[in-house]
């Protein structure tokens, strides 16, 4: 196997490598590629001892790859500005590409690379230049380390990103890895797009977790309270630590989290502490009610049903729901809506009144719309059947409640490309 780029991230990985395949650094950097061969000294821990126990060697020479199954491409991808650019990366296929002239090759990609850049870049570029008739396929293999900790992190990882050109390519880099981590990791493949969204999904919810504790810092600082204290107690609630909370679907609502956040954001303003992070929750939340009704009024159609009026499933609270909110703002630009709950009908003419229709009968509210809004995840809702709707229909389902049903009729879910 190769890594081409042996820098920061390229050298760790190198490094282990070559403790479980005869692995080949190659770099353009001509003092760096003598002091891997001459074992010298490296920052990174654990670097030096590993080049110098499984004798890692580097060279300049791109074609050495045509004799490797795996070539990994590991450049710098940092653009001040933007973020990410895939220049670099273009750079160095441009000279890796020559090379891969193998069905047995597996070009790899480990690049942080901007979104939709395989789409509109790299599958172009292999296909113009014939590459993908050449070699098995390609992988999008993003790293998820620490720098300070790099051996151990690609050693001991808590998972594994594969996006994968073919079933053949992922599966091979599945096997490639499972050598170095055992078979108890697990290893995400799916789609070169998933991947790269998962990429950015991952850093960002831990810039959220730490811009959030920062906020919490000096927010202590004002009021007499201990950070530690806060940190010990938000690790505490498994939705905040575990694996609640991690869908895509409508924002919050009910009794407290809008009301959280607005405390949230008012000590921060009394407090003199900058109120972003508070506006950037309510802006991003109430967005979600306005692009839902945008997207039904782009379907041209003037009745629709709404199932699911609670701001979640087993409760009458209609407090903040954004699915009502959906019926309250179509009502007021005169579409013809009728509302389905189980348990908050009452609730919702107390809010509504004779502005909309009530139907406690849901196959009777599906029937009515021309477009049907499946707000809530009810049980009631998730044991709909194909036969349900009617073909003509459009079914708007937020949280992908039928994603798994042949539906007949028109479907859009949110989270996917439609």
């Amino acid at each position: 196997m190769a890594v081409v780029g042996t820098g920061r991230v390229g050298l760790p990985f190198a490094a282990v490598c070559s403790k479980y395949y005869n692995t080949i650094g190659i770099d353009t950097d001509k003092d760096l590629v003598r002091r891997v061969n001459e074992q010298g000294n490296f920052s990174e821990p654990l670097v030096s001892e590993y080049v110098r126990t499984h004798n890692l060697r580097a060279t300049t020479e791109f074609g050495r790859i045509e004799k490797c199954d795996f070539i990994f491409v590991c450049v710098g991808s940092q653009s001040a500005g933007e973020g990410y650019s895939s220049s670099n990366l273009v750079n160095a296929l441009n000279v890796v590409t020559p090379h891969l002239i193998s069905k047995n090759q597996i070009l790899v990609i480990m690049t942080t690379l901007p979104l939709s850049t395989f789409d509109t870049v790299i599958i172009p570029y292999l296909s113009n230049r014939g590459v993908l008739e050449r070699i098995a396929g390609f992988c999008y293999n993003p790293t998820m380390i620490a720098l300070g900790n790099a051996v151990r992190d690609f050693e001991h990882p808590n998972y594994l990103l594969v996006g994968e050109s073919n079933p053949e390519a992922g599966a091979r880099l599945q096997s490639f890895w499972t050598r170095i981590v055992g078979d108890t990791i697990p290893i995400f493949r799916s789609s070169l797009s998933n991947i790269e969204l998962a990429k950015y999904a991952l850093n960002t919810a831990l810039v959220l977790k730490i811009t959030l504790m920062n906020a919490l810092t000096e927010l202590s600082e004002k009021v007499g309270a201990d950070i530690d204290v806060q940190a010990e107690i938000l690790k505490a609630d498994p939705r905040i630590a575990g694996q609640k909370m991690f869908k895509g679907g409508l924002g919050y609502g009910g009794t407290c989290f809008p009301v959280d956040v607005e405390a949230f954001r008012s000590a921060c303003e009394q407090l003199d502490v900058p109120t972003s992070l508070a506006d950037a929750m309510q802006s991003l939340n109430e967005r979600q009610v306005q692009r839902t009704v945008e997207l039904i009024k782009s379907q041209g159609k003037k009745r629709v049903s709404i199932l699911g009026v609670t701001y979640k499933p087993d409760t009458s609270v209609v407090v903040a729901s954004q699915s009502l909110q959906v019926a309250e703002q179509l009502a007021k630009e005169n579409y013809e809506v009728i509302l389905y709950d189980p348990m908050g009908l009452e609730s919702a003419k107390a809010q509504l009144g004779t502005r909309v229709l009530y139907s406690d009968d849901i196959q009777k509210a599906i029937s009515f719309g021309n477009v049907v809004f499946l707000g809530v995840e009810w049980p009631q809702i998730r044991s709909l059947q194909a036969e349900s709707f009617r073909k003509d229909q459009i079914v708007i389902d937020p949280w992908r409640i039928l994603k798994s049903i042949p539906l007949r009729c028109t479907y859009l879910p949110y989270g996917r490309r439609n």
